[in-house]
């Protein structure tokens, strides 16, 4: 990574202040709704069905050390995902349903009974196998992303990743040495897990991706190389 791995180099934690909260849902809700304004009625219309399939999947889940209802989650990936120029509806579709495979019972097949075909092909390949369980299968699945997934697949990782890496620094920023450590080893997974995928992506989604994790470096323990 040359001058990549320098800038992202941890240094001691510095004391910054952080509000009480990242994006509360009135506020994420407030610009979905501006964000889907402009957009024909029937894709506003799967998009709204999408957006409720994914907050029925994810009901009772919160952000990791936060009270945040993991909704806002795949609703700010979305978002990034227009901030970016994509207009595409089964990739924002992908989007909100992106962790309900992984994290939820949902089953592909349902995904693709309400969504369509393309839509649960791209949430199969954002769903990573369990770390816990199996730590090779988690190595395999992102270098067969890498290698065999499709550009659009890369972009949503990348999004999920960014939208990861901005919650993991509100969270650190907020919580101070209690997540530091944890947010260290997440950090040094991206860079091999994530950061390749952004070779070929555009320019918009690599400089996301590259200055979350910049900015996330100076706030986290220092830790060993961690696969996965």
């Amino acid at each position: 990574m040359g001058e990549s791995s320098e800038a992202l180099a941890p240094i001691a934690p510095r004391h910054l202040a952080w509000p009480e909260h990242f994006d509360t849902a009135d506020d994420v809700e407030a610009a979905w709704e501006r964000a889907l304004a402009p957009r024909p009625s029937a894709d506003r219309r799967t998009l709204l069905r999408a957006d409720r399939f994914a907050r029925e999947r994810h009901e009772g889940q919160n952000r990791r050390g936060s009270a945040t209802p993991y909704w806002l989650h795949p609703v700010r990936v979305a978002m990034g995902l227009m901030q970016w120029g994509v207009t595409d509806r089964d990739m924002l579709v992908a989007a909100l349903l992106h962790d309900v495979v992984e994290d939820t019972i949902t089953t592909p097949e349902e995904v693709r009974s309400a969504f369509g075909a393309r839509a649960e092909n791209l949430v199969v390949w954002l769903t990573a196998p369990d770390a816990r369980v199996a730590g090779d299968a988690v190595r395999d699945y992102y270098r067969r992303l890498l290698e065999q997934g499709p550009p659009d697949a890369h972009l949503l990782k990348i999004a999920d990743r960014s939208d990861n890496l901005r919650s993991i620094q509100a969270l650190v920023m907020r919580t101070g040495d209690e997540h530091r450590r944890w947010a260290g080893a997440y950090l040094n997974r991206t860079q091999w897990q994530v950061l390749p995928l952004a070779a070929d992506a555009p320019s918009r989604a690599r400089v996301a991706l590259v200055t979350a994790m910049a900015d996330l470096a100076p706030l986290v323990e220092p830790v060993g190389f961690t696969e996965p």
